[in-house]
């Protein structure tokens, strides 16, 4: 079918993702609305009834893409970290011909989680399909018959600086919070630009221009949707409980009003050598739940904190992750930790777990302390059992894996 009369993903996710970024780069250039048009519209298909949780697509392993939509198996999932890269790229050109940032919203989560999932904490071992449930039986390798993927998310990373800053004839765009610092020119005018932060380990971001001269812009800072009362644009993935925060932006130490559109905070003013903005994002630990038309996470919860999806992996947690339920009203205590050299934000909490009485013929509840961390740092300390889904019911807790 032409591209301008395509209404659904369908086929290999990887070249579907190359097609599609072809296609948002002719629209862009050329100003075609068929293209426009389509890529709206088949990017609402994926993003509303064909992502993981984390970013990533295609669940099939058959043909390495889309099967039916809300098809989206855990632990079977196929999720090719090429198909994140892809998302990546795909969602750059789609803020560009938009310039909305809900396509920034799903480049981050892929390029945080899907993506990065992919590359292991030493750089020399990798995921082909990147699943979010484990009983310990996948590992990452050394290469590939087939070796997309290294050669994928090692270009990714090189070129990270490609995603951060955005610009117009008057304005400058910050769409990912990471600590950089370029040379931005606006008219005859060089702005160099930089930005100070640790997120994603928390959400205080420093921004800092020193224009040559005094001038005259607006500058464009991304409101992340999950600090709204929506983890990612569409419905298929929502709080389970209602949330809204409130960011403060200063200048210079000052409060400043700023106005809002298609995702932007914008602040525009005449600019100064010397000029910071300064903003705090909340990271507080969130649980998210699943659409009912996707099966697979029924009466389940994912916990999410900042841009990060998180698990709970086995090697925290006394060998076991499918072993107990997670409350409702479960309250997170968080912890910097370790993995490997890896410093991460862990989330601690209280779930229940179920123990033989004596005469083995019942289980009893147990108290069972689990720890979570960021899904693109498991499997990086041996097979382990892994789940991001985490069970609220009984009927889906497995105490002999």
């Amino acid at each position: 079918m032409p591209v301008k009369d395509q209404k659904e993903i369908t086929g290999h996710a990887v070249r579907a993702m190359y097609l599609y970024t072809g296609a948002a780069d002719v629209a862009v250039n050329n100003g075609d609305t068929g293209y426009m048009n389509a890529m709206k519209t088949v990017w609402e298909d994926v993003i509303h009834r064909n992502m993981y949780i984390t970013g990533g697509i295609g669940s099939s392993g058959s043909n390495e893409g889309f099967s039916q939509d809300f098809d989206l198996p855990n632990e079977n999932a196929y999720c090719e970290t090429c198909a994140s890269v892809g998302m990546v790229f795909w969602n750059q050109r789609m803020n560009a011909l938009t310039g909305e940032s809900k396509y920034i919203d799903i480049l981050e989560r892929s390029l945080y989680n899907g993506a990065l999932d992919g590359l292991s904490l030493s750089g020399d071992r990798f995921f082909y399909g990147n699943p979010l449930a484990s009983i310990g039986r996948h590992a990452r390798r050394e290469w590939f018959g087939t070796a997309c993927c290294p050669s994928n998310i090692a270009r990714l990373v090189a070129s990270l600086g490609d995603y951060i800053y955005g610009k117009s004839e008057n304005g400058i765009w910050v769409n990912l919070f990471v600590g950089s610092s370029t040379n931005i020119k606006l008219g005859n005018t060089e702005i160099p630009t930089s930005i100070e932060t640790n997120y994603p380990l928390d959400g205080k971001v420093k921004i800092s221009m020193n224009p040559a001269n005094k001038t005259k812009y607006a500058l464009h800072i991304r409101i992340p949707s999950w600090t709204t009362n929506e983890p990612v644009a569409g419905n298929l993935y929502r709080y389970l409980t209602d949330y809204q925060s409130n960011i403060t932006f200063t200048v210079n130490g000052k409060k400043v009003d700023y106005k809002t559109d298609k995702g932007y905070a914008i602040i525009e003013r005449e600019w100064t050598a010397g000029d910071v903005v300064s903003f705090t994002l909340p990271m507080d630990v969130r649980k998210v739940v699943a659409r009912e038309e996707l099966k697979q996470n029924n009466e389940r919860v994912a916990l999410q904190r900042g841009p990060l999806v998180y698990c709970v992996e086995g090697v925290d947690n006394d060998g076991k992750a499918w072993d107990f339920i997670l409350p409702d009203n479960a309250k997170f205590t968080e912890t910097n930790q370790q993995v490997l050299t890896e410093p991460v934000v862990a989330i601690q909490t209280d779930a229940t777990t179920f123990k033989p009485t004596t005469d083995g013929q019942a289980l009893k509840p147990e108290k069972k302390r689990i720890t979570a961390v960021p899904y693109y740092v498991w499997c990086n300390r041996g097979n382990t059992q892994m789940q991001v889904w985490l069970p609220r019911k009984v009927k889906d807790v497995m105490l002999n894996y």
